[in-house]
């Protein structure tokens, strides 16, 4: 085999290699994002607290009002605070909604 039939043999070898490792990795994400939903999220909403999943608003707690709560509460609900399930979300909301 020529040098030139053994570099044009490499590059294909390499290519082929290069696109099994690119769809290998695509998959992974693919079955990542389809097996991880995006978290739960208590988020403060006007002045109360709602549940967010992903954009979407689930559900808005009115009978709690952030300007009753403590400073260190507020912050945290003013930038959010995930949770892996919603049930975990809930029970954290029980512990504002007294």
């Amino acid at each position: 085999m020529e040098k030139r039939e053994k570099n044009i043999a490499i590059s294909a070898i390499i290519i082929a290699i290069s696109f099994a490792i690119i769809a290998f990795v695509v998959g992974l994400v693919i079955k990542n994002k389809t097996e991880n939903p995006e978290n739960w999220v208590l988020h403060s909403y006007g002045n109360n607290v709602a549940l967010y999943q992903g954009d979407s608003i689930i559900e808005v707690y009115g009978s709690i009002a952030l300007n009753t709560l403590p400073e260190e509460d507020k912050r945290l609900l003013d930038n959010g605070i995930s949770f892996p399930t919603r049930q975990e979300a809930v029970s954290a909301i029980e512990d504002y909604d007294g």
